[in-house]
């Protein structure tokens, strides 16, 4: 399945901010890895509900990582 645009956008304006967060919860860089790819995934399958959002990158995106 093809991703929309809008989420391509979303993961290359976001990712370093994210992998940054997550590297700061865990301070291991694999795991930082790991728990990004995880929140890209979940932020995929709920692109729908997280593209209405005025800030994407807030609380949503944040609690995949607990």
């Amino acid at each position: 399945m093809r991703e929309p645009p809008e989420y391509a956008t979303y993961v290359r304006e976001r990712s370093p901010r994210l992998l940054h967060t997550a590297y700061l919860l865990c301070r291991d860089r694999a795991m930082a890895e790991d728990l990004l790819q995880t929140a890209l995934a979940k932020a995929w399958t709920a692109w729908r509900r997280i593209e209405k959002d005025p800030d994407p990158m807030g609380a949503w995106t944040l609690k995949v990582y607990e």
